[in-house]
């Protein structure tokens, strides 16, 4: 099933482990800092309790927990001494098998998954 911006996702539909395949930047000046992923292979997991993950290069760079509001992912990260940062990312796609996201804060990021 494909899910546009236009309707909701759910969130049995995340659950799991989304390898990114690419990154691009929105802004067309940055074309060329999409970083190189193929060594990196970055991933962000998502669980039923509502804890996730963000992983590169086989360790995690980033943890906390995260809802679904329509067609947004609200995560909220938890840095080092307990501190808290919302990080909102809007799923422009979403698939059994695909996953199409955007960082909602400069510099904008559209990140495409594929489900492990």
């Amino acid at each position: 099933m494909l899910f546009s911006c236009t309707s909701g996702i759910k969130k049995a539909d995340l659950i799991g482990n989304w390898r990114y395949t690419k990154i691009a930047y929105v802004s067309p000046s940055m074309k060329d800092l999409a970083p190189d992923i193929t060594e990196q292979k970055p991933y962000f997991s998502f669980h039923q309790d509502g804890k996730a993950e963000i992983y590169s290069s086989g360790k995690v760079l980033s943890h906390g927990t995260y809802t679904i509001e329509n067609n947004i992912i609200r995560y909220e990260e938890v840095l080092d001494g307990g501190v808290k940062r919302k990080i909102p990312f809007l799923i422009k796609e979403l698939d059994g098998h695909y996953l199409i996201f955007q960082t909602m804060q400069a510099p904008e990021q559209i990140i495409t998954a594929e489900k492990e």
